[in-house]
């Protein structure tokens, strides 16, 4: 931070300063997320951050490599999480849990949160209601919350997956 202020004091051009802001983050990706691994191409980059044109150029010069920002960038990591949990669920043999497109898209969605005083953690927990029913909490770091809802209704409305 104080590098790019003193870059301004001097008089460098923005598009300069955030280049070079741009090519530090993805310096410090390669060296903490990317340490130990070799990139081949072809380098793909997903998800949100590759809408960034100047992160984009910044990998590209760092890497000396074009690389590739697929049409469903923002979405890849989405559709490989689904394809993976449709697949361990097809090995598994195992009943979903799945509810449906109906039960989103039918339901009154309302979130709330608490601030819970039940240890020293005092964590703000995230409470999620379909028509009024708890569905999920989250955000307690000592499950006091999270484990409060029983397996409820796992059978009502599932869906089998082919």
């Amino acid at each position: 931070e104080s590098d790019m202020i003193h870059k301004q004091q001097m008089g460098y051009p923005e598009k300069d300063i955030l280049m070079g802001l741009c090519e530090a983050l993805v310096r410090n990706y390669l060296s903490n997320v990317g340490k130990g691994k070799k990139i081949e191409e072809p380098i793909i980059f997903q998800g949100g951050v590759a809408a960034n044109l100047g992160l984009r150029k910044a990998f590209e010069r760092v890497l000396k490599h074009r690389v590739l920002v697929p049409e469903h960038y923002d979405v890849m990591g989405a559709i490989g999480s689904a394809i993976l949990a449709r697949e361990q669920r097809l090995e598994s043999n195992q009943p979903t849990s799945f509810k449906g497109g109906d039960f989103i898209l039918t339901g009154e969605f309302k979130t709330s949160s608490l601030e819970c005083k039940g240890c020293p953690n005092m964590c703000e927990v995230v409470c999620i209601k379909r028509n009024n029913k708890v569905l999920a909490y989250w955000g307690d770091r000592c499950k006091r919350w999270e484990t409060s809802i029983k397996d409820y209704d796992r059978k009502e409305g599932t869906l089998k997956v082919v």
